[in-house]
């Protein structure tokens, strides 16, 4: 009778021993998953939460943005997250060329990025080296020869 407590005690220090074992990589695998959300998924999302927040903030009424789905236009109306924009192509004296000019409601979301307006560029290259054939002096002693 004497041995089958000593069997006892042999077979539940060597159970223990085992569920102990099995437990080890568990946790290493868990503190490894802890670790990394702090140091990876949480500083992303506070970023984009914070890119969310300040998108679309520094635009006003007038300026000329591009949408992410690549409409270009200006902004006529800012009712809260809403955006109504004036789509088509401006004229040199400011009015609307060409088709009928379309009025789109967008979400502050939706607007990708704020543009310098195209009649800000054509006055920036008019003042480059570039000579414009167009523009050349009319020489008439060349036309005779």
């Amino acid at each position: 009778m004497t041995q089958l407590p000593a069997l006892l005690n042999v077979l539940a220090a060597t159970t223990t021993k085992k569920s102990s074992a099995s437990l080890v990589p568990v946790l290493v695998l868990l503190v490894i998953g802890v670790a990394f959300y702090f140091f990876f998924f949480r500083p992303q999302q506070a970023k984009a939460k914070a890119a969310r927040a300040t998108q679309g903030s520094d635009i006003e009424i007038g300026d000329e943005v591009q949408t992410i789905g690549g409409v270009i236009g200006t902004v006529l109306e800012i009712h809260g997250d809403r955006y109504t924009l004036l789509t088509g192509a401006l004229g040199p004296d400011g009015n609307l060329d060409g088709a009928q000019p379309t009025r789109i409601v967008f979400i502050r979301q939706a607007i990708a990025r704020k543009i310098e307006r195209v009649s800000d560029l054509g006055e920036d290259l008019g003042s480059s080296s570039v000579n414009d054939p167009s523009e050349e002096e009319h020489d008439p002693e060349a036309e005779e020869a």
